[in-house]
């Protein structure tokens, strides 16, 4: 249904001149404002500061080049304090009183979920960078929503092939914070992968869980019992599916109850990486992640790292990297479209599909699909010495 639609519109708007941009939005002739709502307070704020950090390194950029015709980006940010509760406050805040055509967020799939509905209610495109759950009850129901990140549909089952392949396990464990959509998500994702015909000869040996409803840190006793019971069964390796910081704690309490089989995490992250070395040096040797970027994969992700070291002085972590390159998606679609208004950036957004897909992004070549998630090429990667390198 997207695709129908899209078709009929891009054979209109592809041919129309960047130059006649019209926002019927309440933007003016020189500028089309774009809401961004992040977790700018709260424990996930430093999360937040990042993805932050990516979106202004682009628009920099983009107002900078001939993109968008001599029109500049001008972003419009709002808190959602990393919580659904803030994230929807945000999102009414950017579409009743901001009125912009987009909005860019928000972090987590629990508040995508919560606040992308309303606008796709309200016919504002709404396209996350980082949620990355299953695209039922997300995208699916809704048109204006898209996400760039990959979802665990994409990365979990090249994931588990590759980390099969490499490490050879037989015995699995799991654990998951059971209070989080990304995380219960992911770790129904690792189930249903591991219960294939082709992974018959892995059998989970124990499913563990813990609930924070709120992205808090864990309390260390609350992953005691879990952890010991996946201690004692004798798994060979562990999926971990929560958020930070609940994966950065799941990793040091594991190093320190004496789990030292493989651990891989999704989606884990630079910053997990460095958070859990302050807590214990070490802890993250060895751990493994599916996840959708990597510094290296491409040589616009090279030149990406390059600009942000030189602008911020410190490594780009996979949050401001998705950040970046969503807002980078963006204005291609916004340069395609006919006029600003939330349809025609819809309608330009969808035509990027498999037979259009875009072919210098940071993740390789990138296409939305059916859902309008994003796909591209999932990367499979191990901590070094406190880095990540492609798992080989």
């Amino acid at each position: 249904m997207r695709k129908v639609a899209a078709l009929l519109f891009f054979a209109v708007a592809a041919v129309a001149a960047v130059l006649g941009l019209v926002s019927c939005h309440g933007d003016s002739a020189e500028e089309i404002a774009v809401g961004v709502a992040f977790p700018l307070t709260g424990v996930s704020e430093g999360l937040g500061g990042n993805m932050k950090k990516g979106v202004e390194l682009a628009v920099e950029e983009i107002n900078a080049s001939a993109l968008l015709g001599g029109m500049d980006l001008r972003l419009v940010f709002e808190d959602t304090e990393g919580t659904p509760d803030g994230a929807e406050r945000a999102f009414r805040k950017l579409i009743d009183e901001d009125a912009v055509s987009v909005i860019i967020g928000p972090w987590s799939s629990s508040s995508t979920k919560r606040a992308a509905p309303l606008a796709n209610e309200s016919k504002v495109v709404a396209i996350s960078p980082t949620s990355s759950a299953s695209p039922s009850g997300i995208t699916a129901p809704g048109d204006f929503i898209f996400r760039t990140a990959l979802t665990v549909d994409k990365t979990v089952p090249e994931g588990i092939r590759k980390t099969k392949s490499a490490l050879g396990y037989s015995k699995a464990a799991t654990i998951v914070n059971a209070g989080d959509d990304f995380s219960r998500s992911g770790n129904d994702r690792v189930l249903e992968e591991l219960a294939k015909d082709d992974h018959q000869d892995v059998e989970v040996v124990s499913e563990q869980s813990f609930s924070l409803a709120k992205n808090v840190p864990p309390p260390p006793d609350l992953l005691t019992e879990p952890l010991r019971a996946i201690k004692d069964s004798g798994a060979d390796v562990v999926f971990v599916s929560a958020l930070s910081p609940g994966r950065q704690e799941v990793i040091v309490r594991a190093r320190e109850m004496g789990i030292t089989v493989p651990l891989i995490v999704i989606a884990l992250t630079e910053t997990d990486v460095a958070e859990a070395e302050k807590r214990r040096e070490e802890s993250t040797e060895g751990v493994i992640t599916f996840t959708n970027w990597a510094d290296d994969i491409t040589p616009r992700s090279v030149d990406f790292v390059g600009k942000y070291k030189a602008k911020y002085e410190e490594d780009p972590d996979a949050y401001s990297a998705r950040s970046y390159a969503t807002t980078q998606i963006l204005a291609i679609a916004i340069a395609r479209a006919s006029t600003a208004s939330p349809e025609d950036i819809r309608a330009a957004l969808q035509m990027i599909g498999p037979e259009s897909a875009l072919d210098d992004t940071i993740f390789g070549d990138f296409y939305f699909d059916e859902n309008g998630d994003g796909v591209y090429s999932p990367v499979v990667r191990i901590v070094r010495d406190g880095r990540f390198v492609t798992l080989e």
